[in-house]
């Protein structure tokens, strides 16, 4: 296959999605998300003829300009796993877009089916999906007993953990790709451990501190600039106060940018975020249970009244 440019999420599911493309094919690695994908096409399409999309789901307002876009490629992959918006995967198909997509599995178990890696590459699919919650698969029930289960978990949290401590440095994130595509372990990256037990000890100080910080509606808990992983502080608010939901935001400027957690099996995030953050000019979306959004944040509180009362509809 020729150069491709690769476009991933920055997370455990994205890296390792981008590790067994890598392990593939030649090309830049660069890490997006549903909102920025435009601005990183444009920036980076003079690098590559071809483009493969990993673990970006298509945001609401965007994902017809993205099968544009996509269409001005000699070839163009899309593999994913979020649910899609109505109609959004046939455009992508008739753009001449190549899609393999999914719910349930991982990306990462979904990019190791399609590009059909050396096997043992299997490993780094088993990174993602426990990084993702995606272990209940065929796949990774198959695959998993091809490895020591205690060494995967360790790896597999050292590369998670590692990943959101170094969050923007994609220099580094990107080295973690190419590492991965040779099946590396991530305890072999030392910076790489190093950030895994700094962000351990920034999640438990989080923990701790979070009865004091958060904030409570009926159905929904929240925190604002929780100082760790907002998926994972997000999912500790819901815990501490009841509720079927927790929110975790952080302010950059004038946006919030938050992420959710459900812990009651009625409540679809995915499609409550895509039907509420376009009334505010925002975007939303990503899975049934675990999600994220961006709201201008002048609207942040009528926001949070309005999912707050969303979720009501689940009782």
């Amino acid at each position: 296959m020729s150069d491709f440019l690769i476009l991933a999420h920055g997370d455990t599911d994205g890296v390792t999605s981008a590790a067994i493309a890598r392990s593939v094919v030649h090309g830049r690695v660069v890490f997006t998300h549903p909102v920025g994908i435009l601005g990183d096409l444009d920036e980076f399409r003079g690098e590559a003829e071809s483009v493969i999309i990993l673990d970006i789901a298509l945001d609401e307002r965007l994902w017809r300009e993205l099968a544009l876009r996509l269409h001005e490629f000699k070839e163009a992959i899309y593999i994913d796993h979020h649910p899609p918006p109505e109609g959004a995967l046939d455009l992508l198909r008739a753009s001449g877009v190549k899609v393999f997509h999914e719910e349930g599995p991982c990306t990462a178990e979904l990019a190791y089916r399609f590009f059909n890696p050396p096997s043992e590459m299997s490993r780094v699919a088993l990174y993602g999906a426990i990084g993702d919650y995606a272990i209940t698969t065929p796949f990774f029930k198959e695959k998993i007993r091809d490895w020591d289960i205690r060494s995967l978990f360790l790896e597999a949290g050292t590369l998670t953990l590692g990943l959101e401590a170094i969050r923007r440095d994609h220099e580094k994130k990107r080295l973690v790709v190419e590492e991965l595509a040779l099946n590396k372990l991530p305890s072999q990256l030392d910076f790489l451990v190093e950030a895994a037990r700094k962000q351990a000890r920034i999640l438990e100080e989080a923990r701790e501190r979070l009865p004091e910080i958060v904030q409570s509606l009926e159905n929904i808990a929240y925190v604002i600039d929780p100082g760790a992983s907002l998926g994972v502080t997000a999912f500790y608010a819901a815990v501490l106060r009841g509720k079927k939901v927790g929110v975790a935001v952080e302010v950059r400027g004038n946006w919030a940018i938050m992420s959710l957690r459900a812990r009651d099996e009625r409540v679809d995030l995915n499609k409550a975020l895509r039907i509420l953050a376009p009334k505010y000019g925002g975007h939303g979306g990503g899975h049934a249970a675990a999600a994220g959004a961006r709201i201008p944040l002048d609207d942040l509180k009528q926001f949070l009244e309005d999912l707050d009362k969303a979720m009501r509809l689940t009782v």
